[in-house]
């Protein structure tokens, strides 16, 4: 029996970046590349906080050169990508279109999407958008009731926008388009490309597909993180994994310091790890970043100990409202709170928390590089680092920063 194979925490980690397409020097530039990027990933989260960019344009300017929010609108345009639900709300490339009508399957065939269905509603709400096409939620108020004594109900909560996020999760509704971030409902087949694959997956080409994309995405990962956050899957994937082991399409691996726990990867995978490593650089990644979304997983493979503290009391909070980790290498380095002042187009730097304490010299420099272009990226043109932020940094970077990104 062949000796199992043991990674190195720096190989485990090597392969987690480079999947992630955060290591490596490929070049993805423009919508073409940001299409190329979700289709690798398998999905982008969207989020609604915007403290700084949203987290879809931020995953995607942490791997696209030179990228702009009208590149993701370009996509949404020309139906490459769509929107429905990976772990969250995504973007998904439309080519992975027909593996999200199981998940779908499951709504029609009777599953709530966190409350009771309103089957009456649900079809006013569709003959709406029949009659009329696309719609936005807000097209819906005049046919609510008012809250009596009030102004009206509470609308995350009003009847008629839960059938629309209803409808949308059994794939009855698609989002069209958006108008400032506000979501347009239409009919599937007014939106869908001609010629998309309609089909519904049988069960374990659905789990080969989970199990493919987070692989390839991830680089190795353990059976329970496959399918993140997916209920009942797992037996499916037991299955799946050993067949596709017996197959020769992947391996199984320990991991250095991790046990006996087994890690699943392409065979072709090892291959990354001897090739010439590119200058390492720093990353301030998303809360939301398919690298860190997984918190259990970021802990176990990297040591790296992270919560969003914007759902803390800021009281308790450690690092800040909306803190970033910072990844250099294959190491996580720290977090920063950071926020986007768009009337004066200024990026405050509220807190700067370090995992050793400092910063070495050459990383301390790509630091203040990444922040001049986070700062561009966030249509600011100036840095303001407020005083426990600017405790971190050298005198000399502090210098540096004063005479490149100040007021």
């Amino acid at each position: 029996m062949a000796k199992l194979l043991t990674l190195s925490i720096h190989e485990a980690r090597t392969l987690a970046v480079n999947s992630q397409l955060l290591g490596t020097s490929t070049s993805f530039t423009g919508a073409e590349g940001a299409r190329k990027v979700i289709e690798h990933l398998g999905y982008v989260q969207i989020d609604t906080i915007s403290v700084v960019a949203r987290a879809h344009h931020h995953v995607l300017w942490s791997r696209v050169e030179g990228y702009q929010e009208a590149h993701l609108k370009a996509l949404e345009e020309s139906r490459a990508v769509f929107e429905y639900w990976a772990h969250a709300a995504a973007y998904l490339p439309m080519a992975d279109y027909r593996f999200s009508l199981c998940r779908k399957e499951e709504f029609l065939n009777g599953k709530a999407f966190w409350f009771e269905k309103d089957h009456q509603l649900a079809g006013h709400v569709l003959d709406r958008i029949r009659r009329e096409g696309p719609l936005m939620s807000k097209d819906f108020k005049a046919d609510s009731p008012a809250r009596p004594g009030g102004n009206g109900m509470d609308w995350s909560r009003n009847p008629y926008n839960l059938a629309l996020r209803q409808l949308f999760m059994e794939g009855r509704i698609m989002v069209a388009g958006r108008r400032g971030f506000q979501k347009t409902y239409g009919l599937p087949h007014d939106i869908l490309p001609s010629g998309i694959d309609k089909k519904l997956p049988a069960r374990d080409a659905y789990i080969r597909y989970l199990i493919a994309r987070d692989i390839r995405a991830h680089g190795l990962v353990k059976a329970s993180e496959i399918g993140y956050l997916l209920r009942n899957i797992q037996p499916a994937l037991k299955d799946g994994l050993a067949d596709m082991l017996a197959a020769g399409e992947l391996i199984s691996a320990r991991v250095e310091g991790q046990g006996d726990t087994l890690y699943y990867l392409h065979r072709g995978a090892l291959e990354q790890l001897s090739q010439p490593r590119p200058p390492a650089r720093l990353h301030i990644l998303s809360p939301f970043d398919n690298l860190v979304i997984q918190r259990k997983r970021l802990e176990e493979l990297f040591g790296f100990s992270y919560t969003l503290e914007c759902y803390t009391p800021a009281a308790k909070r450690r690092v800040g409202y909306f803190g970033l980790p910072l990844l250099y290498g294959n190491s996580f380095v720290g977090q920063l709170d950071a926020k986007a002042d768009r009337k004066s187009r200024c990026l405050y730097i509220n807190n700067l928390v370090l995992e050793a304490g400092e910063l070495r010299e050459e990383t301390e420099a790509e630091l203040v590089k990444s922040l001049g272009k986070f700062m561009a990226f966030n249509g600011c043109r100036s840095i303001r680092l407020m005083p426990s932020a600017a405790r971190q940094l050298s005198p000399e970077m502090q210098a540096l920063m004063s005479k490149q990104y100040f007021h």
